[in-house]
């Protein structure tokens, strides 16, 4: 007999096995949310679950309750604070900086609209080995994180704001973090060839660089700054035309498993030499990159077929039979990106089910998946794929998605968003795909009255029916089949009123976020009542966000659920 730790006998069998074989079975369990149910079955499964907690993600709604969380998680290897965090950051900072967090390694405060500079100091005071942080999308003092955390081993200050001294700001940088193995100066623009240049020569650990969106940085620029560092094991570059001296300089990189040329403009000729060099690469984007042919990527595929990602969305050369010759040489793929070119069809999907037997996701958006129908007994099933992205398909109907169903029985999840004539498919979906946890069917813009769930789906976790006309009647046989929901999208949904939502609500006992943006037959006054009739709720996106008043808002954020917006 199977046994499940929240068994009736669980008490007496927990004894029978070590802490660490506990330890190692709870560490395989990836959803948060299942962690925190297993630490309410005994003190030592709490004892356990409190040890191999590492990740923190901070929002609003987490504010009351954070001294709780830091005195009991003390092995946390991460903090994060949600995008655009409307909290006072410097006093958050030094909060944290107040607990003892001796494993406590990475620091995310990206998307944030200010700079904690002195928050940043007092936390830098506790937490001086600080190994990862993420400044991405903020205005942040360069010179002060040198400072603060010299032991850093990656980076990321993409996307920052430009001044009149970045450059100088990013050569400090180069400069004083000698210990950097990972570094993101993405769309930075004001940077320029001496300071890529600089990095390379000052960090002799460095293994992957990322560059994507730099304007200011010339192909001779990158080209000398990558021969300094040999052992660069990744690489993300992307802007103009590549030339042949980049190459020459890039085929110098035998360590190299990972290139993302991505929006570059790349001949056939430097694709040919590039296969010459016969690197060890594991992962290729050439994604919306253009001046190449088939001849070109055909010839660096069968010099690189240990591939396992691919991206080569909006390659318009592309077609059905070439993707078929293609897939041939890519038996070690797991990922794939293959969208935006409506002349791919089912004939390249299914050749790529079949001649990648370890595919584990397949990105087909906007071509014509359904339109070149196959009969089921030509096809091979295939126990790997995991997640299908097949948005803006305008063939797609029930009887294909039902296929797929039937083909990819380990299905986790599907995006069906903007395929118009799909309803009772993912019906189908969800009964014959015994692993699913997450749907996409937002856009669909087909009648969802036929959209009756009437078997249990307790793996699905995730379902967006967005902008579709889905009613109350569905809505709640949705809510008792599938009663694991932790996270419901419900925006732009006219026909949804107060007593579908509180169906959902009362029935869903792990809901964590629900979205009623726009519902406009949805009062804002049921908000209250749902997060004291659900406890499990930490995010709330209600109908009309500018009716709540900030005394609301700050009672619910008391009770653990924070209010977004769209």
């Amino acid at each position: 007999m199977a046994f499940h730790p929240l068994s009736r006998n669980s008490r007496f069998l927990q004894p029978h096995l070590p802490d660490e074989c506990w330890e190692s079975i709870f560490k395989h369990l990836t959803n948060p949310h299942d962690l925190e149910s297993l630490s309410l079955v005994s003190r030592r499964f709490h004892s356990f679950i409190n040890r191999i907690h590492t990740h923190l993600t901070i929002s609003e709604g987490v504010l009351p309750h954070l001294p709780a969380l830091l005195r009991r998680f003390t092995s946390l290897t991460s903090i994060k604070l949600t995008h655009y965090f409307t909290g006072d950051i410097d006093a958050l900072l030094s909060q944290i900086a107040s607990f003892d967090l001796p494993s406590l390694h990475s620091l995310d405060i990206s998307y944030q609209r200010t700079f904690p500079s002195h928050g940043f100091r007092q936390f830098s005071q506790k937490f001086p080995t600080l190994k990862s942080l993420n400044c991405s999308e903020t205005n942040p003092d360069l010179l002060l994180i040198v400072e603060c955390f010299p032991n850093l081993e990656e980076i990321d200050v993409s996307l920052t704001s430009v001044s009149s001294d970045t450059d100088l700001q990013v050569m400090a940088l180069a400069s004083g973090l000698k210990k950097l193995q990972k570094v993101d100066i993405s769309g930075t623009y004001i940077i320029r060839d001496s300071s890529v240049f600089a990095f390379c020569q000052n960090c002799v650990f460095i293994e992957a660089l990322v560059v994507h969106e730099t304007n200011s940085i010339s192909n001779i620029g990158i080209a000398n700054a990558i021969r300094q560092r040999p052992q660069l094991r990744s690489l993300t570059v992307g802007w103009g035309k590549v030339t042949l001296e980049f190459i020459d300089a890039l085929v110098s990189l035998k360590c190299l498993t990972c290139l993302d040329l991505r929006c570059a403009r790349i001949s056939d000729e430097a694709l040919c030499a590039l296969a010459e060099g016969g690197l060890p690469l594991r992962e290729l984007n050439l994604g919306d990159s253009k001046g190449y042919q088939y001849s070109g990527i055909s010839c660096l595929l069968r010099k690189c077929n240990k591939l396992q990602f691919l991206d080569l969305q909006a390659t318009q050369f592309l077609n059905d039979q070439r993707v078929i010759e293609l897939s041939l040489l890519l038996g070690n793929l797991k990922v794939v990106k293959l969208g935006w070119n409506e002349i791919l069809t089912d004939l390249s999907m299914f050749a790529i089910m079949h001649n990648c037997p370890l595919i584990t996701e397949i990105r087909m958006e906007r071509t014509s998946v359904g339109k070149h129908k196959l009969e089921e007994d030509c096809l091979v099933v295939n126990s790997h794929l995991k997640f299908l992205y097949l948005s803006e398909n305008k063939w797609l109907d029930d009887g294909s998605v039902t296929m797929l169903a039937s083909l990819c029985p380990n299905l986790e999840m599907i995006d069906l968003t903007y395929c118009r004539r799909v309803s009772k498919g993912a019906i189908d979906v969800l009964r014959m795909c015994c692993k699913i946890q997450h749907m996409n069917l937002s856009h669909s813009g087909c009648d969802l009255s036929q959209f009756r769930v009437n078997f249990e789906v307790p793996t699905l976790f995730v379902l967006n029916l967005s902008w579709t006309r889905i009613g109350n009647e569905e809505l709640s046989l949705i809510s008792k089949t599938c009663y694991k929901l932790k996270e419901l999208d419900l925006d732009y949904c006219p026909k949804i009123t107060a007593n579908g939502v509180k169906q959902v609500v009362k029935n869903c006992e792990q809901l964590r976020m629900i979205s009623l943006f726009s519902c406009d037959k949805v009062s804002c006054d049921v908000v209250a009542w749902m997060v004291f009739e659900r406890p499990s709720l930490r995010k709330i996106i209600p109908p009309r966000f500018t009716s709540l008043i900030v005394g609301q808002r700050n009672l619910l954020l008391q009770h653990g659920c924070s209010l977004g917006s769209r």
